[in-house]
């Protein structure tokens, strides 16, 4: 009995393999000679192929050189190519479509294999709606495959041992060709659309009977195709041996060229081959095998003969273990993320299905946090008793299983907190001051002219979303606004402004909003490198947005950026309230660049209910600096603000991160799409 695994340049021929954990064991468990070579002589050999390394690629790293070819290029070549193009709903799918092993996955945290499994995004996955997978297998007839075969044992090792050293089977060849993988997520922020997207993906995704020729869209699907894609994320992770240079380097992964890479790539494989499984082959099926078996059980008796684990049995429990496993591990994930960020979900009320929700306290979410990573433990656990036991999976002798060592993950999954993710645009309240979650059209479009740029980072709005406006005088007074429009130049000069309250200048709901108002943000002014040689207006800055304010008093201190680079900005807002109370910006080492406070400044006591919301540039990505704001003003004041960073040096491309997402591939795409 033969089947396959993946190919890693460690594997030799006759080495000892572990089908379950996909690991190598001894080598020269079977020792390997040619036909023509045995009618020469008695020796043994070992043929020394050289073998190319794995050729791994993704959008950060395209390939650059054509790998090296295991077999020359034939005419004629007999091909067996397999295609598959299937949607998948958890992690589970990809590792059976990948044939990677679960109880490596389980033993190492992560997906792992024989081959190369690190282009698997595992968070991408889990938070996608839609996710596909497709597979391009191509098998060429110039496979290596050993001709002679004889087991090499070795002496006083104990039998009941055997799995532990020589594996459960052997590796008796390898097949060479090409692998494609593309593992494809997407993101639908507007919940309503997900079949839509799906329905135009797998029209996208529909791969050719041959290269050149097109397959499955329609004129009217191509008409729609822009404004499915609106409002959704997608991230692409390709890995392929052999093939050469698939694809231009220019060009980026998109699904179009996805499908076109899939097409050609069994052309391709055949002038640059490389060894993609190994065959492995079960020892009971060699001669030599079964009798020195034989010899031994005759020399301690029936049951002292060679131990072989049988790990067909733990197949299915595996699997759902590394399930369960990737359950927890996301939720785990989660629970660090809403330690974070508490604001952006609530918790589940209470009913008969959760007696006890998860509160939205640092203690519980801590307390939930530690649960899920002991039935991680728990089930990492059993994975290892499996490996030594595969027996612990069937049934006992009255036909029960055993019970589960680990708590259902649903259990747990049903009392955390639940994410405030709306879609992306809303109707407009019938009341003021209810707080609209996300992105009005208005502040989509005042940002939509830089969706193309990869070197800008949009922190999230803090603060109330535009309302009903207060009085009939107010009406078409909120707007949106994005200090880019002045100018793409770091700051250099940053002060704010606060609205100051003129008894008997106003009546109504007007003058009361402008009385509630008293101290809180109204403007923001700023200068940039641009404005070097220009003369600045009186509060020492050049430019405005929102309603500055001619008193000094209401000023804050104003910024040197020049000298002091602000790597943080901290919204303080009362939620409801429709104002932003205070604006700190901070410098690297925590110090105060600028600042200023609704209370205490203002004659104002501290209101109740404050919150405060850190922004801070994407980390990891290089240097980044301050180079405006965005949010939205009424009549008064500032309803609500967010920071806007751009990479030092950074140029333009795809890629806008909006409302703290990003695509890793493609563009991420909110108002405007690409």
């Amino acid at each position: 009995m033969s089947f396959l695994a993946p190919f890693s340049s460690y594997m030799k021929l006759g080495q000892g393999f572990n089908s379950y954990t996909q690991e190598v064991c001894i080598e020269d468990a079977v020792l390997v000679e040619s036909n023509q070579a045995a009618s020469r002589s008695s020796s043994i050999f070992h043929p020394q192929v050289p073998v190319p390394p794995l050729h791994v690629c993704s959008e950060a790293a395209a390939p650059s050189s054509v790998p090296e070819k295991a077999a020359p290029p034939c005419k004629n070549l007999s091909q067996i190519v397999t295609y598959s193009s299937r949607s998948v709903s958890n992690m589970a799918d990809i590792i059976d479509a990948l044939n990677l092993s679960a109880s490596a996955s389980i033993k190492y945290g992560t997906v792992k294999g024989s081959g190369s499994a690190s282009f698997v995004n595992e968070n991408k996955v889990s938070q996608s709606d839609v996710s596909y997978i497709i597979t391009v297998k191509v098998t060429n007839e110039t496979s290596t495959i050993a001709d002679h075969m004889v087991f090499n044992p070795l002496e006083n090792i104990d039998p009941r041992r055997f799995t532990d050293f020589f594996g459960d089977c052997f590796i008796s060849g390898f097949l060479e060709g090409g692998e494609f993988s593309a593992i494809i997520s997407i993101k639908v922020n507007d919940k309503s659309k997900i079949k839509e997207v799906k329905a135009a993906a797998e029209v996208d995704l529909a791969i050719a009977a041959a290269p050149g020729l097109t397959a499955g869209a329609s004129s009217s699907v191509d008409k729609k195709k822009t404004s499915v894609w609106n409002d959704t994320e997608t991230t692409i992770s390709v890995n392929w041996s052999g093939g050469g240079d698939i694809k231009d380097p220019a060009t980026k992964w998109d699904l179009a060229t996805v499908v076109d890479v899939a097409s050609r790539f069994p052309h391709l494989v055949e002038s640059s081959a490389q060894r993609t499984s190994a065959i492995l082959t079960k020892y009971t099926s060699l001669r030599s095998f079964v009798a020195t078996n034989a010899a031994l059980m005759a020399k301690t008796g029936p049951l002292g003969g060679y131990s072989i684990k049988n790990y067909e049995l733990c197949q299915l429990y595996t699997m759902d273990l590394f399930s369960a496993y990737m359950a927890y591990k996301s939720m785990w994930t989660q629970l660090s993320d809403m330690m974070k960020r508490t604001h952006r979900f609530q918790e589940r009320e209470k009913s008969k299905d959760v007696p006890d929700p998860i509160a939205l306290t640092a203690e519980s979410l801590n307390e939930a946090r530690l649960f899920a990573r002991k039935e991680m433990t728990l089930i990492a656990d059993e994975n290892a008793r499996l490996i030594r036991e595969p027996e612990l999976s069937d049934v006992d002798e009255h036909g029960e299983q055993r019970p589960l060592p680990y708590t259902y993950p649903g259990k747990l999954a049903m009392r955390l907190p639940v994410g405030q993710n709306p879609p992306l645009h809303h109707p407009r309240p019938k009341f003021p001051h209810v707080p609209l979650p996300q992105t009005s059209k208005e502040e989509s479009a005042a940002i939509s002219a830089y969706a193309v740029r990869d070197d800008l980072h949009f922190s999230p709005l803090c603060g109330d979303a535009p309302s009903l406006p207060h009085a009939l005088l107010d009406r078409g007074k909120h707007k949106a606004f994005c200090t880019l429009e002045a100018t793409l130049s770091p700051l250099t000069k940053l002060r704010f402004h606060a609205h100051e309250h003129h008894y008997g200048d106003l009546f109504g709901d007007c003058r009361r909003h402008s009385k509630g108002s008293q101290g809180c943000l109204s403007a923001v002014g700023f200068s940039t490198r641009a404005d070097a040689d220009a003369r600045p207006l009186e509060d020492g800055t050049h430019h405005h947005v929102g309603h500055p304010n001619d008193n000094l008093t209401y000023w804050s201190r104003l910024a040197d950026l020049g000298f002091a680079k602000a790597a943080k900005v901290a919204v303080e807002y009362v939620p409801g309230s429709g104002r932003v109370a205070g604006v700190v910006v901070r410098d690297g080492g925590g110090n105060e660049v600028t600042s200023w406070r609704q209370y205490g400044l203002a004659k104002v006591e501290r209101p109740k209910g404050l919150r405060v919301e850190e922004q801070s540039p994407p980390e990891g990505k290089g240097g980044w600096l301050l180079v405006g704001f965005w949010g939205s003003v009424d009549a008064v004041v500032v309803l609500r603000v967010g920071a806007v960073w751009k990479r030092e040096g950074g140029g333009q491309g795809g890629g806008l991160c909006v409302n703290g997402s990003e695509s890793e591939v493609s563009a991420s795409v909110g108002s405007s799409a690409k």
